[in-house]
């Protein structure tokens, strides 16, 4: 064995260090943790952008598994479907229109920011459109933020249906791996939170400034956990399994690519970078275990290609549905990975825009720290 091997195998270590645990939120029963009582009303606001097809599951899955007394705010963001229509079917709703885009702000930290403005004091939920939520877990959601405080975020499980969405899986493991949620060691703080779910104290969030504060983030999740932090408040991330799923762009696959693209580089900068260091280590040997061979049965191979299907087997399952085959044929996805980031930093860096549902989304420069 030379050093290349040792170094891919140091790599799959990083893999199970970096995704060792999503922990899940803690069960209802008295004095489990999480499970206090909301701190005066609670507020669901759910962005909708041209999502007919998804926004009628999610109200009919709040029409039975909202908190009692909980208003449901839906923010249509200039959609040019029926999601408006959609919305009215659902007496207990409040469909707003947003007004035009400012200058300077993202669609959707604006339709946010709408259908926050007038939210009483008590508890803020945000909700994308396409979250399910099978049973009871925004109830014990909103139990957990009012225990611990500041943000709390759910990972939704993500469900997948057609073969073009298993090529999200690795995509989905980097995304719980930034964060630093899930390590061996989980940092106090996770670096980021999960956008698709999202409560809060509506006092917190207007002290940390809200999503005024973040208008020009093309990525809201990762620069409002870094205004929480900045305002010393904890940040919690839990995985969804069994509470909350969604299907991540079943517009196709060329969705599927605009939305990594949008979010990948974002999510790197905004990632320590010994972690990012560590994470790319993972997936760039995860790819280079095949290339170092002279023939097809070479030993380094035959041992370090087995090793990396039974980690995506396993890391695969922690964050979604994915075909048992999906992790023998890893390749694939990481490769496609590695293009779209490539295109991410181009997009981000140099072009400074992506295009994501219909709109050109500018990224301002910003000093990471």
């Amino acid at each position: 064995m030379d050093k290349t091997f040792y170094g891919a195998l140091l790599g799959w270590l990083f893999g199970w260090f970096l995704l060792w645990r999503l922990r899940r939120l803690p069960a209802p029963g008295p004095g489990a943790p999480g499970t206090g009582a909301a701190p005066g009303p609670v507020t669901i606001v759910i962005p909708a952008r041209n999502e007919e097809a998804s926004l009628g599951l999610l109200l009919a899955d709040l029409e039975r598994a909202r908190p009692p007394g909980a208003r449901v705010v839906v923010v249509d963001d200039h959609s040019r479907d029926a999601t408006a229509a959609v919305a009215r079917r659902f007496a207990f709703v409040d469909l707003r229109p947003a007004p035009a885009l400012p200058d300077g702000w993202v669609g959707k930290s604006w339709a946010c920011h709408v259908g926050a403005a007038d939210a009483p004091a008590g508890t803020l939920v945000f909700l994308d459109a396409d979250v399910r939520i099978p049973g009871d877990g925004l109830v014990r959601a909103v139990g957990a933020q009012a225990r611990q405080g500041g943000l709390l975020s759910v990972q939704p499980w993500h469900r997948v249906t057609r073969p073009y969405e298993h090529l999200s899986a690795p995509f989905n493991v980097l995304a719980v791996m930034s964060t630093g949620a899930a390590q061996a060691l989980p940092p106090r703080h996770p670096s980021g939170v999960f956008g698709p779910v999202l409560v809060t104290g509506t006092a917190d969030y207007r002290g940390v400034g809200g999503h005024a504060a973040i208008a020009a983030e093309p990525v809201d999740d990762f620069a409002l956990a870094r205004r929480y932090r900045e305002a010393g408040l904890p940040t919690g991330v839990y995985g969804g399994h069994g509470e909350f799923h969604f299907r991540m762009y079943p517009q196709g696959l060329r969705a599927l690519l605009e939305g990594w693209t949008k979010n990948f580089a974002f999510g790197a900068r905004s990632t320590p970078l010994w972690r990012l260091v560590l994470a790319g280590w993972w997936w760039f040997t995860s790819l280079s275990c095949l290339t170092w061979y002279h023939g097809p049965f070479h030993l380094q191979t035959a041992i370090l290609f087995p090793l990396f299907v039974v980690q995506m087997a396993v890391l695969y399952r922690r964050v979604g549905s994915f075909h048992p085959l999906t992790a023998p044929l890893y390749p694939v996805a990481h490769a496609l990975l590695g293009v779209v980031l490539a295109a991410s930093l181009v997009q981000t860096f140099l072009l400074r825009r992506v295009r994501w549902r219909g709109r050109t989304v500018s990224y301002a420069p910003r000093k990471v720290s």
